[in-house]
């Protein structure tokens, strides 16, 4: 499927990169010639006991989006591969549904609540990250050589420099918005791979690498946009798809659940959105997924065993939110805390490290990276940090757990009174901005707060200016009926409520 010339660069174990290409910070911990010391050929470098480590993020890639989790539609072989040779957690969850609470949450160790950040678009007081305290800090202060490629939307931009190598970017130009997109806007992308985003920050990634391997271990953060709206892939992967072949979720009317999520699908017209048009969009959709992120995972771990750093080499991949791709006939994301948007990836791969084979149904959380992967370094656990470690799991010692709760936090706004009397138009004239940027900014300002307690077999969603929900989920992930006013619940509903308010203390509804 991958052109010659590319095909040829994923074998290279270094990859030259262009500086038209890449905005790169490489400072003194690259090399040893870059610290002013001399190289000594003659005695070579002991390698480091410690392990290093590889964290992957993509961008709105939905739980059971991969081929190892059953979906008819995905086709995943390295993520697949990794699950197989690692240890999987099917039921993991993010701690927010879009990206810089999300991202800013797993890099601190806290809840978006207390990096005061409950949706993408700021408070009056919320920034992003400091270096210090972060996940990145962590392992600096332990000695280990650090690296943040690709999107950032977690750090303040100058924090990033902290870090002994960086190569930004997010999304390529061409997928710019304009007003006249759709919603369920995909198409084939419009430069060739070698320009395109995913194929430059793996390169970055490669030349990172290849320069490890001696005494100091190191930890590299690599982030992809993909599957991220727009959805689009190179021509040639997405013909591999036919969008007849799809599969669509069972219908099931959001009414059923909120009248917040039904208001939502009915202003973005996805009430009137046809099965082709889902179809066509899912295609693109996973072709994003195989391309942008499974292929780019594969040239990473294979750039791992060519320069002999994959035994004593763990690696964490999972996705910063999910996509509602098709459930309640819609897609993209919201500021709603349903598992389409919940639910993510999350796979821990390293021979030696990380028990082999494992598929473990215990729920874990995005907070829980921090913690695990400062446990896995030999390090002690900062006192700060929310989540816990899943060193137990991946040692294979696995329990059950039916009572563990996930929590969520979040923030929203509701549409304005009497909006479907004089709702936005789908293509304004008079507006730069697309349909859907205008709908969505209406409701990402953070005026409501929201939560969620999450256990297998129950949710609760609590919001300010909602009747409160609560979903049997029965080890599922897809809520079907709110049973929040069924009277037999009454306590199951109480002890879920008393989980969000121990995390989020002034949170009370």
């Amino acid at each position: 499927m991958e052109n010659k010339t590319e095909a040829r660069q994923s074998r290279r174990s270094f990859v030259k990169l262009s500086t038209a290409a890449l905005s790169t910070v490489a400072l003194g911990a690259l090399s040893p010639t870059a610290s002013g010391q001399a190289e000594k050929k003659s005695k070579p470098v002991e390698k480091s006991s410690r392990p290093n480590f590889v964290f992957i993020m993509c961008d709105q890639m939905r739980g059971d989006a991969m081929g190892c989790l059953g979906s008819p539609d995905a086709h995943t072989p390295r993520l697949d591969e990794m699950a197989s040779k690692g240890t999987l957690f099917d039921r993991a969850f993010c701690n927010n549904p879009v990206c810089a609470p999300s991202r800013m949450s797993m890099f601190s160790g806290k809840y978006p609540h207390q990096v005061d950040r409950l949706s993408n678009i700021k408070g009056k007081t919320s920034r992003y990250l400091d270096f210090k305290g972060s996940l990145g800090d962590y392992f600096k202060q332990q000695g280990y050589t650090t690296a943040y490629i690709g999107k950032n939307h977690t750090y303040e931009r100058l924090e990033l420099q902290n870090y002994d190598f960086v190569s930004n970017r997010d999304r390529e130009a061409f997928r710019a918005y304009n007003k006249f997109v759709q919603p369920s806007w995909h198409s084939n992308t419009l430069w060739p791979r070698e320009r395109c985003h995913p194929k430059i920050s793996t390169d970055a990634a490669v030349e990172f690498m290849s320069k490890q391997g001696g005494e100091q271990p190191f930890f590299m953060h690599i982030s992809y946009f993909d599957p991220h709206p727009p959805y689009m892939a190179p021509a040639d992967v997405a013909n591999t798809y036919a969008a007849s072949k799809m599969t669509l979720p069972e219908y099931i009317d959001p009414s059923k659940l909120s009248k917040r999520l039904s208001d939502h699908q009915k202003a973005l017209n996805y009430d009137k959105i046809s099965d082709a048009e889902l179809k066509s969009t899912k295609k693109y959709y996973h072709a994003s997924i195989e391309w942008g992120v499974d292929y780019q995972v594969g040239r990473i771990l294979d750039s791992l065993k060519e320069q002999g750093l994959d035994k004593n080499t763990i690696v964490v991949f999972t996705s910063d939110h999910g996509d509602y791709m098709g459930e309640y006939r819609m897609v993209r994301k919201s500021m709603h805390l349903y598992d389409a948007l919940m639910h993510v990836p999350m796979i821990w791969y390293g021979p030696g490290h990380i028990k082999e084979g494992a598929r473990i149904s215990n729920l874990a959380q995005c907070l829980d990276i921090y913690p695990t992967l400062a446990d896995l370094s030999g390090g002690t656990i900062p006192s700060q940090l929310e989540g816990r470690s899943l060193k137990p799991f991946l040692d294979g010692e696995s329990t059950e757990e039916p009572d563990y709760a996930v929590v969520a936090t979040a923030a929203y706004s509701d549409l304005p009174e009497n909006y479907f009397e004089n709702p936005e138009k789908p293509y304004d004239t008079s507006s730069g901005v697309p349909f859907h940027s205008r709908v969505e900014k209406l409701t990402w300002k953070p005026e409501h707060r929201t939560a969620m307690a999450r256990t297998k077999d129950w949710k609760l969603i609590l919001s300010e200016s909602q009747p409160a929900e609560l979903y049997h989920m029965n080890g599922g992930t897809i809520e079907r009926e709110n049973v929040a006013d069924d009277s037999r619940y009454a306590e199951v509903l109480k002890k879920l409520k008393a989980e969000v308010q121990s995390k989020w203390y002034a949170f009370v509804v």
